[in-house]
């Protein structure tokens, strides 16, 4: 690295800067007996922040049950980081929030965009692995890249060449921008919150964010999730995010023992989370990625590059055809077990087989207040949702109560999340059409349990599932998971709790 090419980057009048509220923020909690209601009073005196703050810990991104009507209220429930993130954030969009003329040439959407889905999966990612704080991971994802805005700021045109060349590559950026400036965007940021005295970790894990191989033990964890939400960010964000894929499943698996299934639902919730954060940010971020097509052109790349036999239809199952559909049409029980015990003679080693069970919730309560005819409509509702996205090889019964049953043969763990995953986003937001309810429709949601027979071997360490009984039990137990919470897709492995209250 180059010490002059930093002096000049960091001596820029026009280096982006942080709002005296942000400052006395920051300064206030590397206080170890700071109160609470001290902060809440620095937070107050910037009424336009504040008022962000509140309505974004109000959102639903938080999906608080009790409503916060002050500062010192969204400490008391979110905490101290939390907040502390959330002004850090509105502070920065708000420092260079790309306004003016001058402006112009910086490709500000494209920037804010990454910003946004790398600050979303870095907060998902740490609530999954639990290895560093969730909101200490959204503050540094939001900062990692404000050496790109310094960068610009100190070499104009000439950045905006580098930017170009890089085609919205940032390992190609590192390289190019080292290449020529002797410096890159993830050490001018650390510099950048050196000067503004940010906590050593969020440094360094900011200097490290596209080598976190470098990091020290004190930052490792986190500069590895600042890392895999970046990769999570390329996923959606490129226009070839199919072939970043498999680096996502690859290094949440070896840095933080990240199974495939619940990385896919983390993919799928992060358009909705991001969604939330530009609104409350106030900051266009272009078009919402289709997930379901990323991981469908994944999957098909992956099974073209294996040469996988076609898919064989499920004997003697009830396949899916469009049309209208009633219940009493359904196989039972029954009928599933023995499907299933044949879909397992039949699977190729290639491919898996799985299962999904769905439940209606709150089922007694749709039939005390619709009547006996609506857990029915809402189990055909979702027969007609399943149909719509499931292979066609696949296969539906009835299992137990208000709950169906789906065979998928010929399948991997992330076309199974993707389609259960579909299903219950699907069932959430469309109303179940029923002519004797009062608006001849009522909304419901449900819950989903997914476990998979893999015969390679890549997911069966994690679920230990090879009979048909220990797939249909794993299930079961998703399932049960999953009802606890509600309208939530749970996926069986073996550490998986009772109580678990996964995302």
């Amino acid at each position: 690295m180059s010490q002059s090419s930093l002096d000049r980057v960091l001596c820029s009048p026009n280096l982006p800067t942080l709002p005296v509220v942000a400052m006395r923020v920051l300064e206030l909690t590397a206080k170890p007996d700071v109160s609470l209601r001290e902060i809440a009073a620095v937070i107050e005196n910037d009424p336009a922040i504040a008022a962000k703050v509140i309505r974004t810990v109000n959102s639903s991104y938080y999906s608080l049950n009790t409503r916060c009507g002050s500062i010192h209220h969204a400490l008391a429930f979110l905490g101290l980081q939390t907040v502390k993130a959330l002004v850090l954030g509105f502070s920065l969009a708000h420092s260079i929030d790309g306004g003016g003329d001058d402006e112009v040439s910086f490709d500000f959407l494209s920037y804010w965009r990454r910003s946004i889905y790398t600050a979303a999966a870095a907060r998902e990612i740490a609530l999954l692995h639990r290895r560093c704080d969730p909101d200490e991971s959204f503050t540094a994802s939001i900062v990692q890249d404000l050496g790109m805005v310094a960068l610009w700021r100190a070499f104009g045109d000439r950045y905006l060449q580098v930017v170009d060349l890089a085609r919205n590559d940032h390992r190609r950026l590192i390289a190019m921008e080292i290449r020529t400036f002797e410096i890159d965007h993830a050490s001018v940021s650390a510099a950048m919150l050196s000067r503004w005295h940010f906590p050593d970790k969020i440094t360094e894990a900011v200097r490290c964010h596209h080598r976190s191989h470098e990091a020290s033990m004190y930052a490792a964890a986190l500069a590895r999730t600042l890392e895999l939400a970046g990769i999570a960010a390329n996923v959606l964000t490129q226009t070839s995010g199919e072939n970043e894929l498999a680096r996502f499943r690859q290094d949440g698996q070896e840095w933080f023992d990240l199974r495939p299934a619940p990385m896919t639902l983390l993919l799928q919730r992060l358009t909705d989370r991001a969604n939330d954060l530009s609104t409350a940010f106030k900051l266009d971020i272009g078009v919402t990625p289709d997930v379901d097509a990323i991981l469908e052109s994944a999957a098909r790349i992956k099974r073209e590059q294996r040469l996988v036999e076609p898919a064989l239809e499920a004997d003697g199952c009830e396949l899916f055809e469009h049309g209208s559909v009633s219940l009493a049409a359904i196989p039972d029980a029954g009928a599933f077990g023995d499907a299933l015990q044949r879909t397992f003679r039949a699977s190729s080693r290639h491919a898996g087989v799985g299962v999904i069970l769905l439940g209606i919730d709150r089922a007694r309560a749709v039939q005390t207040g619709f009547g006996a005819r609506a857990v029915e409509a809402a189990m055909l509702h979702a027969i007609r949702s399943i149909r719509e996205v499931a292979p066609s090889a696949s296969a539906i019964f009835r299992f137990v109560g208000a709950e169906l049953a789906v065979i998928v043969p010929e399948t991997e763990i992330d076309d199974l999340c993707r389609v259960a995953e579909v299903v219950r986003r699907d069932i959430a937001l469309r109303p179940v059409p029923f002519e004797q309810a009062t608006e001849h429709s009522f909304p419901t949601t449900v819950s989903i349990g997914v476990a998979i027979y893999d015969p390679s071997g890549e997911v069966s360490s994690g679920s230990g599932i090879e009979t048909p009984d220990q797939l249909v039990r794993g299930a079961m137990f998703a399932l049960a998971n999953a009802r606890r919470i509600r309208n939530r897709v749970i996926v069986f492995r073996r550490d998986l709790k009772p109580e678990t209250e996964q995302h």
